[in-house]
């Protein structure tokens, strides 16, 4: 009936190493790109604060 073609399932330390070659090749991708988004981000949320903050005194 149900995976009668597949009688093994993956091991665990094979779905371990793919899991770690996953986060490590994502971080490496797509690490510096957000980096410097958050960065940008943060910096102009912290502009727009200040205006606020001068504008409410």
């Amino acid at each position: 009936m149900f995976g009668l073609g597949r009688r093994r399932f993956l091991s665990l330390p094979m779905v371990i190493g793919a899991v770690v070659i996953g986060v490590v090749s994502g971080k490496a991708i797509f690490g510096p790109p957000l980096d410097e988004y958050w960065k940008k981000r943060l910096k102009e949320e912290a502009e727009e604060a200040q205006k606020r903050d001068a504008s409410h005194n």
